[in-house]
């Protein structure tokens, strides 16, 4: 509104002068955006790999690298509803209590006797992946031996969290597991340690099992996440748009609720926020198919490393950073980054390795480059740090309180932390405008 009305007072209003063109039109401004308008069933699904994500982004510069205004913003600075974000917490107050639900829509989930249909073969975390009684899938993922109930926690408060900041996010629930009462069923496949599938065995379970933090009780501790409606499409990519998706029209790297991204990955220490932790799925009825697009899998924010608490490089610098590297091989190895001197708490197993103290948010970095991180500007910043700025310490709180710590202290302590660096988020990035 700002800019309409420095522009308006800008133009002339002497005798004769023709009256300005609206700056508003009848339709502003748009609150959602119609990118459902063309049929997408001609999609087919993406495939990748770590190696390559890595590599691309590390060695070449992917996208336009050209911090030009967000291309997909209304009148009013802000982002239209669409398949990639829908306004919650930005748009309307939430109770701490809606924002804890996040995106689940069951109370609690058992699936104990639920039979296994194949094993899990992406990704660094143990599970495999079972159907419901009505056929619903779930992917199962184990918390690390060394840290119960770490991985399993940082989902669900981080889908909780992205879910009401406005993305689409998978449910996902903590369960228990007795061992005893694992199916699997016949036509159950896995894949070896030679890359070859085969039939699942009860010893492939035992071996996911091994890998697996074990309770006092004899249950397994997961996260139990169920698969989106549609068609699996693979990810979508921070830079370009997809070839095949005809109502995918602005450039990744200009959209500002990727840009954005960034506020809230540094936010909650997602280092892991690359491509292949998206997800692309094709939705809606015949004729009329369009493509959602998810954020996924956040069993590695905070101070979670997924299988191991977090290194700590993850959120200070690159997987591969070439000054640094330089600098320690030229000073044969007298210079010492400045991360290694951060002195992490020594607190609970279950939180990993997670601090405020040092955290600075304009010098957060996710493992390696990304192309819509790169574009951010200060406008993109600031919409998301007034994002940011919405959720109450009470939120946060309640929110936490879903990770069911078991550990004395230790959900008092993720909170805590969650608020201090939302703090130094907010004034860090939402004087920016």
């Amino acid at each position: 509104m700002a800019i309409a009305v420095s522009a308006m007072a800008a133009l002339p209003h002497g005798p004769g002068t023709r009256a300005a063109g609206p700056r508003f039109y009848p339709d502003d401004p748009i609150q959602a955006d119609d990118d459902r308008a063309f049929d997408a069933s001609g999609a087919a699904p993406i495939e990748g790999s770590n190696i390559w994500d890595f590599a691309e982004h590390t060695f070449l510069d992917r996208g336009e690298r050209n911090p030009i205004p967000a291309v997909n913003v209304n009148t009013m600075d802000e982002v239209p509803d669409s398949t990639w974000f829908t306004n919650r917490i930005g748009r309307t107050p939430l109770s701490p209590g809606e924002i804890a639900r996040g995106p689940i829509t069951l109370e609690a989930l058992n699936v104990d006797g639920w039979p296994i249909i194949e094993g899990k073969s992406q990704g660094v975390t143990p599970g495999y992946r079972v159907v419901d009684p009505s056929g619903r899938r779930y992917q199962i993922k184990f918390d690390p031996p060394s840290n119960p109930e770490m991985s399993s926690g940082a989902e669900v408060i981080g889908a909780a969290l992205y879910h009401a900041a406005g993305y689409n996010v998978v449910e996902g629930y903590i369960v228990e597991i007795d061992p005893e009462r694992i199916v699997i069923a016949p036509e159950a496949r896995t894949v070896n340690m030679a890359g070859r599938e085969k039939r699942m065995t009860k010893e492939d379970v035992m071996l996911i099992l091994r890998r697996a933090a074990r309770q006092p009780n004899g249950r397994y501790r997961a996260i139990a996440s169920r698969y989106a409606e549609g068609k699996y499409l693979g990810y979508f990519k921070y830079y370009g748009t997809r070839p095949d998706d005809p109502n995918d029209i602005f450039p990744h790297e200009h959209r500002r609720e990727l840009r954005g991204n960034r506020v809230f990955a540094a936010w909650l220490n997602h280092d892991d926020s690359r491509a292949l932790n998206s997800l692309d799925m094709l939705q809606g009825p015949e004729g009329r198919k369009f493509i959602r697009h998810y954020m996924f899998d956040f069993g590695s924010i905070m101070g979670s490393s997924a299988t191991k608490a977090q290194v700590p490089r993850a959120g200070n610098e690159y997987l591969l950073e070439w000054e640094p590297a330089l600098l320690t091989l030229a000073t044969l190895g007298l210079y010492v980054r400045p991360w290694i001197w951060i002195d992490y708490p020594n607190v609970a197993k279950s939180i990993g390795r997670f601090e405020s103290a040092r955290f600075e948010p304009e010098r957060w970095k996710p493992d390696y480059p990304n192309p819509a991180f790169e574009n951010m500007r200060a406008d993109d910043a600031f919409w998301a740090a007034r994002i940011v700025a919405r959720f109450s310490d009470d939120a946060i709180r309640a929110t936490v309180a879903r990770a069911r710590y078991s550990e004395p202290g230790a959900a008092e302590y993720v909170a805590k932390t969650l608020i201090e660096r939302r703090d130094k988020v907010v004034r860090t990035w939402l004087p920016g405008v």
